[in-house]
């Protein structure tokens, strides 16, 4: 059988002499015919030397930056020929040529996006594969030991078959063959592909809620105990204002910046139970079965000798009801919050676990391909090869990038600011003929809202009701602007005095007035 002679992929040589991808950071409009145009001489290749990706982050790493950041990545590959005299690969032997963006794992093990059937199932290891250097069509790793005796194949096939991971496909971008042109007076084969910083896949699992490594969030660890009011961790409890008939005036009177401490626990102890475990909702039963069993010792009216006891749930329930969902009704205060007999703290622990897991999922949703926060990625190129001869198809793979993180969405990349113009306020001629350019349609509840006193408003008092007129109300987009951009000032003022911002992110730079034309 005759043999395929080694092939080579990496950055092109009149670059470098690497096995790995040669990646370029460009903001210029056209940059892709600029590149190809580049590629052509000696001159055009040291501009691109110089657009090489250099940014780093604060740990050193490569940094590349999202299209929102006006910042495009290419990556540059050239394939060639590992024999003597080293000649360009004919390009007709190239059935098909990629890159995969691979992510470096919690473990220190790459993973790939997968799918199958038609469905994403996200980050994966590659070991489910068959490694970093199977490829990634499900269709070609089958073609892998066969023995060129049908019976044989065809049994080894439907094995293959029946395997679980047997039809996951990794992610591919499509590498492309520069022009004949330019490869030609390039003297090398060589291809390109836009790499991706940002993309609106979601995978099919949910996501999990899980600790950073090395940190126990379980139920009874000491990290999710922790964060727990003390009723809700199985302790005794003091609570406030025993014995007396709480009403809805109650939550406000915990965010005052003098109220009493035990009051702002127990308001505390409703909010953690609906915001983060929604006790009261659909999925609550558990929870309020765990604090079922907990009786709360009412206080002894005048007159009273038999003690009066209540449920945990069921004064819990009514509780949530007036205070925070302001709906009125009549609630006496236990006199306290005894603890809990451990086996019924254990169930309770686990009864919220679930339920925050639970939760998270509803409101996390599923994860996309780059939401891990500060996650390294690398690239790797594979060209593969069309059979000849005897020879079957196979598969090629370059060296890995280093790695490199994605900049978040709100960092600056170095591009210019975009400049919007605002209008001249004292400019009334020009004010006159700013006229609305948006219309909002504002329902009775909020325009009543909006129609009270607004220093009611500001202090929290505004009613709003749900009987009167829809209002349209239109506005000009510049004047709203103006209004923005002044209370964005007044803000930014107030919270440098907490964070500092102002010179980090605030730069006002005087230029001259040109006086317009007479």
């Amino acid at each position: 059988m005759a043999q395929h002679h080694p092939v080579l992929i990496g950055a092109p040589r009149g670059l470098a002499r690497s096995g790995s991808p040669w990646l370029l950071q460009r903001s210029d409009d056209g940059f892709l015919p600029a590149t190809l145009e580049d590629l052509r001489s000696t001159a055009g290749r040291e501009r691109l030397r110089a657009l090489r990706a250099r940014a780093l982050d604060s740990q050193g790493t490569l940094k590349l930056f999202q299209p929102i950041q006006r910042q495009f990545h290419l990556a540059l590959l050239e394939a060639w020929c590992d024999t003597a005299g080293e000649p360009r690969l004919d390009p007709k032997r190239v059935q098909a040529a990629g890159l995969v963006l691979r992510r470096i794992g919690t473990d220190g093990r790459s993973e790939g996006w997968m799918k199958s059937g038609g469905r994403l199932h996200g980050w994966l290891p590659l070991a489910r594969v068959g490694g970093a250097d199977a490829d990634p069509l499900p269709a070609q790793r089958s073609q892998r030991g066969l023995t060129g005796v049908p019976d044989i194949d065809r049994q080894l096939a439907a094995f293959t078959r029946t395997q679980p991971d047997s039809a996951l496909e990794e992610a591919t971008i499509p590498l492309y063959l520069a022009p004949p042109d330019v490869c030609t007076d390039a003297g090398q084969t060589l291809y390109y592909g836009l790499v991706p910083t940002v993309s609106s896949e979601i995978s099919e699992a949910d996501d999990l809620l899980a600790a950073a490594p090395g940190t126990d969030f379980g139920p009874r660890s000491a990290a999710f105990r922790d964060h727990l009011v003390l009723a809700l961790q199985g302790s005794a409890m003091g609570l406030p204002r025993n014995g007396q008939t709480i009403t809805g005036a109650w939550l406000k009177d915990s965010e005052q910046a003098n109220a009493d401490a035990v009051l702002t626990r127990f308001v505390l102890l409703l909010r953690q139970l609906a915001s983060e475990f929604d006790a009261f909702g659909s999925a609550g039963a558990p929870i309020l079965q765990a604090l079922a069993t907990l009786q709360l010792p009412l206080v002894l009216q005048s007159g009273e000798i038999q003690p009066r006891l209540v449920r945990a749930d069921q004064f819990l329930q009514q509780a949530h009801a007036v205070v925070l969902l302001q709906q009125g009704g009549s609630v006496e205060m236990p006199a306290a919050w005894p603890a809990m007999e451990t086996t019924a703290a254990g169930r309770l622990l686990d009864a919220m676990h679930a339920a925050m897991q639970s939760r998270f999922a509803a409101v996390k949703g599923k994860r996309g391909r780059f939401d891990e926060p500060g996650a390294r990625y690398q690239l790797r190129a594979f060209v593969r090869l069309a059979p000849e001869g005897g020879c079957p198809a196979r598969i090629v793979w370059g060296e890995a990038s280093e790695p490199f993180v994605i900049a978040a969405w709100y960092e600056g990349a170095g591009a210019p600011p975009v400049q919007i113009a605002l209008p001249d306020p004292s400019d009334k001629a020009l004010l006159g003929a700013l006229k609305p350019s948006v219309a909002f349609v504002v329902p009775p509840s909020l325009q009543s809202l909006l129609s009270g006193s607004s220093k009611k408003l500001l202090d929290g008092e505004g009613a709003s009701s749900k009987f009167g007129l829809t209002w349209i109300c239109s506005f000009n987009i510049p004047i709203i602007t103006i209004c923005a951009f002044l209370v964005l000032n007044l803000f930014l003022g107030l919270f440098n005095i907490v964070f500092g911002w102002m010179f980090s992110m605030k730069i006002c730079l005087p230029f001259p007035k040109v006086p317009p034309k007479t």
